[in-house]
């Protein structure tokens, strides 16, 4: 009874002391750490106070490394509370009947208590340090103190923990070491200065040996494994702490993460083999003095990135390797080009058949020239497309509007578009912006997943994120469709090697000034974006994406789909299919003879009949043409003409490409039409032009008419200046002032601008 009562109340004493005094142990700082997705450590950094300090989780301490520890430091561990006062006394009898310290008395739960509140060794601290266990055993399990301690144990120099030192002295993480590596890390503790590996080689085989034969038949190890451990080697260097995707570690590094780490999107097996294929290429691209490469590889299905390769080379200090070129602001060159087009479908602008004209043009002062110099006349849009022409896209980009293509971009993540969006102009569509490899990745993921778009996963968190439609799943698969129908430069001319190619939809640019190289593509599982070029952003001639991103990007998807998939994006519900004249892209009209067959989107998509040939009249031997307004009684007939745009007729005129014109209108009809006027495209209306003095420089009239228009009459401020064919081109020497300059055909169609004009 009574010592139920002394019990009792050193029970209530502990509690009112455990109130009195809460241990408050130092924070403990771990090293912040980088995992894979299968928590495999790609890189690890020093912790705030420098120490390699990497936290282990319970799943990490294996039964040996629990027994192991137990078994050298506290064999009653999980049966004391906190103190061993069996111990305590054998400890006290042996050092005062030798006179010094011989043994000690300490548990595993007293270690963690100094190692947590370290303080002198004396017999203060150690009643002090007897408390504190007493406090740990009672607000905490058996595990988390066996956790604890093991995560703080000193191995020598700055290095903390199991976890640290089995990376550090072994390569290898504490589930994979053997028993004799676990006894090595029982052992270092006690004199971690002396007997960490590489220091004393002798002295840490030794006692090794020594506790590995203590344990011999103890139950810790199989007899067999402790003969094996015995014998076994171990190497006297230390092993870097795993660094690898170091530009999405050192991007991620500021982020929250606990103390056990953060664990990133990447896969191990595919980070590899792109870092690889990375450096194979760059390797390749240095003999044309373009030094570096970066690539993102996203699981459509996920939108995880699965691969970060910010550059060839992180520490490869002559090219800049530290730099992120995933994160890195770069012009995008034509990459933003198969969103305008989604747009367009879903306008009701275009269809992927419908024909468009390639010709040079003048959008208010701004000249687009294709990237080969050249233009093609009449193409279809899909041509236009995959043959990325410039002056299509600044035409289509007009009709369609800045503001809704730039507003797209900026909720599709375009950060840096979404601030400059008021400075924008039709430029853009060529690459007159900043980008990033990032955001041109991600939006074509949108376009892998019917249009909707989502920020990219770079963390396993259960961050909501919100969708945002870019364009409708039927303009999605219509850009898949064309995108995909590009010639790859990967196939070989044989189809046995070709078969188990995996099918891509992918596209390229090239920023002005041949300063970046992009190419960017996906199929059903992947998205890809390479990026290829200088950091600095100097321009190599060589430099473009179909030749230097382009292999890459398939090299890069043979490895992630080396078989073939027979699944491929299928037709959306809001999509459909018709057939239309080849001349137009439009629906067939009773003169269409030659159809194909065209996706469309029933009630977006325009339905106007085809009129690639219009009724004229003209008089018997077609050398004059008559509207209703002057057709005579008889002697007429009825003629199809094709019909072309006047931009297209100019362009015709200019190349001296034949075409049949229609005859030129009755210079006697008293109609004057003003649909159909000239447009002069050689100035820009408003504009000042600057002109240097004395040198007597000149300015250029131009203009694009309609078809059958013979002559075009210039006046400069209102006084008659020159007629001409519609193709010529004249020149007149300005003063300086203002001009009012008009331009009027043969059938009284008249159209005016005002320009000024400046010397200096």
């Amino acid at each position: 009874m009574i010592a139920f009562a002394s019990i009792t109340l050193l029970f209530l004493l502990f509690l009112m002391f455990d109130a009195i005094y809460p241990f408050r142990a130092q924070k403990v700082n771990y090293s912040r750490v980088i995992y894979a997705s299968d928590s495999t450590l790609l890189h690890g950094f020093l912790s705030e106070d420098d120490k390699w300090r990497i936290y282990a989780e319970l799943t990490e301490i294996t039964p040996e490394l629990r027994k192991a520890f137990i078994f050298k430091e506290d064999r009653f561990f999980y049966y004391h509370p906190g103190i061993n006062l069996l111990a305590v006394v054998r400890a006290a009898w042996n050092n005062m009947s030798k006179g010094r310290r011989t043994s000690g008395a300490s548990t595993i739960t007293m270690q963690v208590a100094r190692l947590l509140d370290p303080a002198p060794r004396n017999v203060r601290s150690k009643l002090r340090e007897m408390f504190r266990a007493l406090q740990l055993e009672w607000h905490f399990s058996k595990e988390e103190i066996l956790q604890l301690y093991l995560n703080l144990l000193p191995y020598g120099g700055n290095i903390e923990g199991v976890k640290s030192a089995s990376l550090i002295y072994f390569g290898q993480s504490p589930r994979a070491l053997s028993p004799a590596q676990v006894v090595m890390l029982t052992v270092i503790p006690n004199d971690p200065n002396s007997l960490r590996p590489g220091s004393n080689y002798d002295a840490l085989r030794k006692r090794r040996n020594l506790w590995l034969s203590r344990m011999k038949g103890q139950g810790v190890f199989a007899d067999e494994a402790i003969d094996d451990a015995l014998a076994e080697p171990f190497e006297r260097r230390r092993y870097p702490v795993p660094n690898a995707a170091p530009h999405l570690s050192y991007r991620l590094r500021g982020m929250p993460m606990g103390k056990y780490g953060l664990v990133t999107t990447l896969k191990p097996m595919v980070q590899d083999k792109v870092e690889n294929l990375v450096k194979n290429h760059v390797r390749l691209l240095r003999s044309m003095q373009i030094t570096n490469a970066a690539v993102l590889v996203v699981n459509n299905h996920t939108r995880e990135v699965e691969a970060y390769v910010g550059s060839a080379g992180f520490d490869e200090d002559l090219f800049q390797g530290q730099v992120d070129g995933v994160k890195a602001l770069r012009s995008p060159g034509s990459t933003l080009k198969p969103l305008l087009y989604a747009l367009a479908f879903d306008q009701g602008l275009i269809t992927p058949k419908m024909v468009i004209t390639d010709v040079p043009g003048n959008f208010n002062g701004y000249r687009p020239e294709n990237y080969d110099e050249a233009y093609r006349g009449k193409v279809t849009v899909e041509q236009a497309l995959a043959l990325s022409l410039n002056v299509p896209a600044v035409n289509l980009l007009d009709r369609l509007g800045t503001d809704l293509f730039l507003n797209t971009l900026s909720n599709g993540g375009f950060r840096w578009i979404g601030k400059n969006r008021q400075n924008l102009g039709l430029s853009v569509i060529l690459g007159g912006c900043g980008t990033t490899l990032e955001e041109l990745t991600s939006l074509f993921v949108a376009f892998a997943n019917q249009g909707i778009y989502r920020p990219l996963k770079l963390t396993k968190t259960n961050e909501k994120s919100i969708n945002d439609t870019l364009c409708s799943a039927g303009a999605a698969y219509m850009l898949t469709e064309i995108l995909t129908g590009l010639k790859r430069p990967d196939l070989p001319n044989q189809y046995q090697a070709s078969a188990d190619l995996p099918p891509v939809a992918w596209k390229t640019g090239t920023s002005y000034g041949r300063r970046d190289g992009w190419a960017i593509g996906y199929n059903n599982d992947y998205t890809v974006g390479v990026w290829t070029g200088n950091f600095p952003g100097n321009g190599m001639p060589e430099l473009n994406g179909s030749d230097c991103a382009v292999p890459l990007l398939f090299n890069i998807f043979r490895a992630l789909n080396h078989k073939n998939r027979s699944d491929w994006f299928a037709p959306p519900a809001d999509l459909d299919f018709r057939l239309v004249c080849s001349e137009s892209g439009m629906p067939p009209d009773t003169f269409c003879h030659h159809t194909v067959m065209d996706y469309f989107l029933p009630g977006i998509s325009p339905s106007m009949r085809c009129n690639h040939l219009q009724k004229q009249y003209v008089d018997p031997v077609a050398t004059m043409s008559y509207c209703r307004n002057c057709l005579p009684e008889k002697a007429y007939k009825e003629v199809l003409y094709p019909y072309y745009p006047a931009d297209l007729i100019s362009w015709y005129n200019e190349m001296q490409i034949p075409y049949k014109a229609v005859p030129p209108h009755n210079p006697d009809c008293p109609a004057i039409k003003s649909i159909g006027s000239p447009t002069i495209t050689s100035l820009t209306d408003g504009a000042e032009y600057l002109l240097l003095y004395g040198r007597k420089q000149q300015l250029m009239l131009t203009c694009n008419t309609e078809n059958g228009v013979g002559k075009v009459y210039w006046y400069l401020n209102d006084r008659f200046y020159k007629s001409v064919a519609p193709s010529e081109k004249i020149f007149f020497t300005p003063e300086a002032g203002s001009y009012k300059i008009s331009c009027s055909d043969d059938r009284g169609r008249n159209s005016d601008i005002v320009v000024r004009v400046s010397f200096y």
